[in-house]
């Protein structure tokens, strides 16, 4: 539980601390050899983003605090379902390890060996009901955050542009190599 705990802490610090390093730069306009070469966002490319990970076409459009409340929202939901399911597999195989000794205790070891067993398998079986129901949750709340992004960008606005905002593919070259950048200014 204090693992599962400190996990939420460190994926909503992490979101934070996101949130705090992008504002001094996302003010700060395109460098002077991107400016040319820069585009609004449609409506159309802002739906597109949102379809791909919820909160990018918020943020493509200048819906700054919308946009980062999503992407954080999915990424917890996504980090705790994962942790989640891991730990409900460990769990599942631990179970099957100490059934296995309990039953071989029981009918060949000592009683106080066996109800030793018996005490740790149910504790691992609330282990494990505690992670499938975590498993579950967050699943499905994940589903309801990319849910109400994709709601929000379709009808309650949150494609339309809210501030001066681009996104430009820029090709990059360089002594060494060449190749494309993707700008998004918010």
């Amino acid at each position: 539980m204090i693992e599962y705990m400190m996990r939420c802490v460190v994926s909503l610090a992490l979101g934070s601390l996101l949130l705090a390093a992008g504002q001094s730069e996302a003010q700060d306009g395109p460098p002077e050899r991107l400016a040319s070469r820069t585009q609004e966002v449609t409506r159309s490319q802002a739906t597109a983003l949102s379809a791909l990970f919820p909160g990018l076409g918020q943020l493509a459009v200048g819906h700054r605090t919308r946009g980062t409340a999503l992407v954080t929202a999915e990424l917890t939901c996504l980090v705790i379902w994962l942790t989640s399911h891991e730990d409900y597999e460990t769990q599942s195989a631990q179970i099957g390890i100490e059934s296995r000794r309990y039953l071989s205790l029981r009918e060949g070891g000592s009683f106080e060996e066996a109800e030793e067993s018996w005490q740790r398998l149910t504790a691992k079986k609330d282990d494990l009901d505690g992670s499938h129901t975590r498993r579950r949750l967050f699943g499905a709340l994940a589903a309801v955050v990319y849910g109400y992004n994709l709601v929000d960008v379709m009808v309650l606005g949150g494609a339309e542009p809210h501030s001066a905002s681009s996104v430009s593919v820029v090709p990059m070259t360089g002594n060494e190599a060449t190749g494309v950048a993707l700008v998004a200014r918010f």
